[in-house]
């Protein structure tokens, strides 16, 4: 085997940085956090060979960790957060639960709206990528989530289920073009990361997608380091969700 790859790890690994997770959870709701939905990570299958990684994996997000930008224009502060990365992502807002094994097509009937959003992910202290278990055990390292403009569905047109495999997005800093990316890169269609979300809580036992639920699908692009006094930006073609332009301070 090349050194470049390492071994899966197993379910029982798996499971156990699970249900460290959700003692981590646990404290931040005694603390006074609510839980607001999902963040799927791990979504480029072609990675998961060099991470030992077999399927994705996911976190739970917080009333204090999600924002909504009116207009999808402004600023927001990194205070706080380690070693923060910037993912260009399709956010969704479930109105009902979908059925576990639901469709594609009907895992969408259960979405009213949609936006684009930058998850900022954290990097350990460190610097040293973390392996899946200590990602899956750190709340898969999310450290918040900026959702843009939204637009419900029966806005977005017809064919949506394959469109958003199709769409298109540029992410730039500053002005520059850093990545390019498409709704192919998740999964293969965002809406399989919600089915690979569902099956993985029904394993592990953890509150289902309901109704309320956001859920932010993974990265087009890859990830990078943002800093503050950088301005990000995309350019979505493919779907009318209107996009992101953020000042980080």
């Amino acid at each position: 085997m090349s050194s470049s790859l390492r071994e899966p790890f197993t379910l029982s690994e798996l499971s156990s940085a699970y249900r460290t997770a959700a003692e981590r959870e646990a404290q931040r709701i005694s603390q006074g956090a609510s839980t607001t939905g999902y963040k799927v990570g791990f979504t480029n299958t072609r990675n998961w060979a060099q991470m030992g990684a077999t399927e994705p994996m996911w976190g739970a997000m917080y009333d204090d960790t999600v924002t909504h930008l009116a207009g999808g224009t402004g600023h927001y502060s990194l205070a706080g957060l380690m070693g923060p990365r910037i993912e260009p992502e399709i956010v969704l807002h479930f109105h009902k639960a979908p059925a576990p094994d639901a469709s594609l097509e009907q895992i969408l009937e259960c979405v009213d709206w949609l936006a684009q959003g930058y998850e900022i992910v954290l990097t350990p202290a460190d610097g040293v990528p973390p392996t899946v278990p200590q990602a899956i055990a750190n709340g898969g390292m999310h450290g918040a989530l900026v959702i843009a403009e939204r637009r419900a569905v029966e806005d977005l047109g017809p064919g949506l289920t394959n469109r958003l495999a199709e769409v298109k997005l540029e992410l730039r800093c500053d002005g520059e073009t850093k990545d390019s990316g498409s709704g192919a890169n998740v999964l293969g269609n965002p809406l399989n990361a919600v089915v690979h979300l569902m099956r993985g809580l029904q394993r592990e036992g953890w509150p289902p997608v309901g109704p309320g639920s956001l859920v932010t699908t993974g990265t087009l692009t890859a990830a990078f380091p943002i800093a503050p006094g950088q301005r990000w930006t995309t350019e979505l073609s493919g779907l009318p969700l209107p996009n992101l332009d953020v000042m980080f301070e």
